[in-house]
């Protein structure tokens, strides 16, 4: 019989409820990713009406340099994730308090280290490295300076965001991301036409970044009761996690931070700071794209730890290849129309001139790049959560050996142009992401042949379907080239045509009765929040 002290004092997560959870997280998870490529949809074009291409290329490149002071904190935050998420399992809150503590001290000291090595390494950055223009160098400094200082100050206090995902919280941190999302987005227009110049996207998102920190500190204390964060919980044994797991997702991060951004790189140093914002521009459709699918990895990663604690195999398996599948229809209905729409579509977002156009291609290309990408990371999560991170190493080290041997053959045979970089790149993660998949599915116990056919035929089918539409809208394109506001109606014409009949096809030919009745249950509980019910029939 069992006592008091046995009875768990907190919800145990069943399997029906841990698919409910899973399903609404990612729900909202993909809505809030919709709302913020909607918003960054409009928001370059305006931008280039306030500030130089030179100066936008600044701004891409800061971020893609910034990037490289917190990889000290790579390997934590997905450490907070995954132990929270076993410690919530366990009802062990002291356990929480320990790891909050001990790697927001760890990650506080790091990112003030960075700074400092990076005090020291501006110059030649600025001056050698990207080889800024003198009048522009002020502009570059002050904007390197800021913007380390943001992500310095983000990073140090991701622990409680990092915490809030581990307890599955993500419909609530969702919301705190909507309306600063939001807020960041108006605050840009605002200052913008108040003519701080490239400075209002700065100004927007130290207010964003520090309204996100308190906002999230405040729900830690609310969703886990007994939380204590301070030096006295510092401790070695939390310290051991973050080098045991931490350091090998580091290993891992570290690599992906760089190939990640080797195309801006390569552009910068031997091109121009112009070709580097053409490739950001290029490849920003796909890029927000992928944000989509990597949403879902942070659902998958604490529900796969949470499921692992309590040793329910079976279910872990599931997780995978649903995850992957889902990731696969998602990413790929919207690659597919990104890679055949990506002319008309450059047209209507940054208009007719001619330096934009080459950008059209980039999208193309590097649609296949971010795709297959995508397809690695729920297996990635799976390995996160089942403390096996050091299989990430696997996809890593095999895409850095390949990028580098395809970067070395395409760009010393062809050229450094940015067409041949990003094709470079692209061949490397391709091949990389299917010998990656290709042993998860070994290990997992996945045959390879149910995988192609469940996960990435039905990914790659909209391709298929864009390209057809595509082909035979040409007859009403040439005009669309001329006039952004036509270009504009062309694609919101073919975009519904595109998503009626990919929508059929999957309904009707992808899907399996199982994943029809989900999507039901999914529409009519819609219905039901949109529809009052005065107005619905008995």
């Amino acid at each position: 019989m069992a006592t008091p002290s046995d009875t768990p004092s907190y919800k145990i997560i069943d399997k029906q409820e841990m698919q409910r959870l899973i399903s609404l997280n990612l729900f909202v998870s993909v809505f809030a990713k919709l709302f913020h490529l909607f918003t960054r949809f409009f928001l370059p074009p305006f931008i280039l009406t306030f500030v130089s291409l030179e100066e936008y290329g600044i701004w891409t490149i800061c971020f893609t340099v910034i990037t490289y002071l917190n990889l000290g904190a790579m390997g934590v935050t997905s450490a907070y994730i995954r132990y929270t998420a076993e410690y919530h399992a366990k009802n062990e809150i002291d356990k929480i308090s320990g790891l909050i503590s001990t790697g927001t001290v760890m990650v506080t000291v790091m990112s003030l280290v960075s700074l400092v090595v990076f005090w020291f390494l501006l110059e030649p950055l600025v001056t050698t490295v990207f080889k800024i223009s003198p009048s522009l160098r002020e502009t570059a400094y002050f904007l390197f300076l800021v913007t380390a200082g943001i992500f310095s100050f983000q990073v140090s206090t991701a622990g409680f965001l990092r915490m809030l995902n581990g307890l599955q919280k993500i419909v609530e941190t969702t919301v705190v991301f909507l309306v600063t999302l939001t807020l960041e987005t108006i605050l840009i227009v605002v200052f913008l036409w108040q003519g701080f110049g490239i400075y209002a996207l700065m100004y927007a998102l130290i207010i964003r970044t520090v309204l996100n920190a308190v906002i999230y500190f405040v729900m830690s204390f609310k969703y886990v009761p007994g939380l204590v964060i301070s030096f006295r919980r510092f401790s070695y044994q939390y310290y051991q996690i973050f080098y045991r797991f931490g350091g090998i997702v580091q290993i891992s991060s570290i690599i992906g931070l760089f190939l990640n951004t080797v195309e801006k790189l390569i552009a910068s140093t031997a091109l121009s700071m112009q070709a580097t914002a053409l490739l950001g521009l290029g490849t920003k459709f796909p890029e927000m794209a992928r944000s989509l699918p990597a949403s879902m990895n942070a659902v998958y990663l604490p529900a796969a730890s949470y499921i692992y604690s309590q040793q329910r195999q079976q279910e872990l398996i599931d997780l995978y290849l649903e995850g992957t599948r889902l990731t696969s229809l998602v990413t790929g209905f919207m690659m597919g129309f990104l890679a055949a729409f990506s002319i008309p579509l450059l047209v209507a977002w940054l208009g007719t001139k001619q330096e934009y156009q080459i950008a059209a291609e980039i999208m193309s290309i590097s649609t296949l790049l971010h795709y297959f990408h995508a397809l690695t990371g729920p297996g990635s999560s799976f390995f996160k959560g089942i403390d096996r991170p050091v299989n990430n190493l696997v996809y890593s080290i095999g895409r850095l050996v390949l990028t580098i041997v395809s970067v070395t053959l395409i760009l010393g045979l062809f050229g450094v142009t940015i067409i041949n970089i990003i094709l470079a790149t692209t061949v490397a993660t391709v091949l990389a992401s299917l010998y990656y998949i290709y042993i998860n599915n070994r290990f997992i116990g996945v045959p390879q042949w149910i995988f192609m056919t469940k996960v990435i035929l039905p990914g790659l089918t909209p391709y298929a379907i864009s390209y057809l539409l595509y082909w035979s809208a040409l007859p009403w394109l040439t005009p669309t080239l001329t006039n952004r506001w036509q270009a504009f109606y062309f694609i919101v014409i073919n975009s519904i045509i595109y998503t009626l009949i990919t929508f059929g096809i999957v309904y009707g030919i992808i899907f399996n009765q199982k994943e029809k009745n989900r999507f039901h249950r999914r529409v009519l509980k819609v219905w039901g929040y949109c529809i009052p019910k005065k107005f619905i029939k008995p």
